[in-house]
């Protein structure tokens, strides 16, 4: 019997062996479960405990800009040379500074006037009639000197040049067709049809077949031309206005002026230097020329103008650290620098206007070295975070982190002095992200 009694015991025994290992497994999975909730809340909070840098979204206006050295001084200088022979007899002094009308040196001990003009005189300026933009450099500086020489030919009208008087050996020519022209009522005036095209032009005044072949006259008929935008007449009225200047500035009346009689620049000059003396040959240089207004001149590598563009805002800061604005107002055309030939990078000028140049600074500040901030690009009112702040995403893109780690996508925009335009459905002003620095 106690063997019997004793048989089922090792059952029991296994049961609870079993039923023991169903806890210890339970028991062990629970432990799993537990130990996985515990680390994510452990690094939880080692992530609160590590200190971490961040930045908060700006609204702001963000620009381009980089600063580059130049030299404050009247702008790049350029040479004069006379267009006429003879002997220098006189020049100004260095430092003077010559207006519209005023003279710029004598040849012969004749003025040699300064016009303002893109179109230097390249032609006699003689014959009634004549037409083109060195002419049109005439007649606006007759009118801004207060000469007055009537109404000019409208565009499109066209106008029949009249060879000035020459006589010839038989006493006859241009001067007796002249006076035949004049007793038979007609003039400059009368062949010009007034604002008319080429279409509309009244036939008689297109050239003929007799005239263009000249049979019958010692000498063809001049053609018609029309007058187009940009060009000037020369009439009786500019030819006497031309005379009364001329006899006012001391040189010979004439009523001509051929290349050489004046000098034509952009404006008014300061002389920058003699490269001549009186009783020199007029075959050489003779002075250079500047710009009257204080400016700022910066040479630039050829390759690096594309962000620089005439009209550009930029900033001067002169030698007593104060600053004033400017502007780009030219980039010179030739890309030469000193040291090209030796291999050297070409460089280019910019030329900086100041807006205010009669600004106390200005006048104060000395010629010489500036710092001039051009400014590439800009934008106006838009989010802004530090570049550090920018995460690169492994899918692409980019994206912002907030402290807590959660990933924000944003459009990036204008990088510029440390910091990115930024945008995003999620993003706004205020809104506190993680950064480097």
């Amino acid at each position: 019997m106690r063997r019997s009694e004793a048989s089922p015991r090792p059952r029991r025994r296994l049961l609870l062996t079993v039923s023991g290992a169903s806890v210890v497994l339970a028991i062990t999975a629970g432990a799993v479960v537990w130990t996985g909730r515990h680390g994510q809340e452990s690094r939880a909070s080692a992530d609160e405990s590590v200190h971490v840098t961040t930045a908060v979204v700006e609204r702001a206006d963000l620009s381009d800009t980089r600063t580059l050295g130049g030299t404050l001084g009247h702008g790049r200088s350029r040479v004069v040379r006379s267009g006429k022979e003879g002997l220098v007899t006189w020049l100004p002094r260095i430092g003077a500074e010559v207006t519209r009308g005023g003279q710029l040196f004598r040849v012969n001990d004749n003025p040699v006037p300064l016009l303002y003009g893109s179109t230097p005189l390249y032609r006699t300026l003689r014959d009634e009639g004549t037409v083109g933009r060195d002419v049109k450099v005439l007649v606006d500086n007759l009118r801004k000197l207060g000469y007055d020489f009537g109404e000019q030919p409208e565009v499109g009208s066209w106008v029949r040049p009249r060879p000035a008087a020459t006589p010839t050996s038989d006493g006859a020519g241009a001067e007796g067709e002249t006076a035949s022209a004049e007793a038979s009522g007609e003039s400059a005036e009368d062949e010009t049809a007034s604002g008319k095209s080429g279409q509309d032009a009244a036939p008689s005044a297109r050239p003929t077949a007799a005239e263009s072949a000249g049979a019958g006259s010692p000498a063809p008929s001049p053609a018609p031309v029309q007058v187009r935008r940009g060009e000037g007449v020369l009439t009786a009225g500019v030819i006497a206005a031309l005379k009364r200047w001329q006899s006012r500035t001391g040189a010979a009346a004439t009523g001509e002026l051929g290349p050489g009689d004046a000098i034509v620049l952009s404006g008014a000059v300061r002389v920058g230097g003699l490269l001549a003396e009186p009783g020199d040959a007029t075959g050489g240089d003779l002075l250079s020329v500047t710009s009257t207004v204080r400016q700022v001149t910066v040479p630039l590598e050829a390759d690096a103008t594309g962000s620089v563009r005439r009209g550009n805002k930029v900033t001067v800061t002169l030698p007593d650290n104060s600053t004033v604005r400017g502007h780009v107002t030219a980039l010179s055309s030739d890309a030469q620098s000193a040291d090209q030939n030796a291999g050297g990078e070409p460089q280019l000028t910019v030329t900086v206007g100041l807006d205010d140049p009669d600004d106390e600074s200005v006048r104060d500040a000395d010629s010489g070295s500036v710092r001039v901030g051009f400014t590439s690009a800009a934008k106006k009112d838009v989010l802004l975070v530090p570049v550090g702040a920018l995460l690169a995403l492994s899918e692409g893109g980019y994206a912002l982190q907030r402290p807590g780690g959660r990933l924000l996508p944003v459009e990036t925009g204008l990088f510029a002095k440390g910091r990115v335009e930024v945008s995003g459905p999620e993003i706004s002003e205020g809104l506190r992200v993680v950064t480097t620095s």
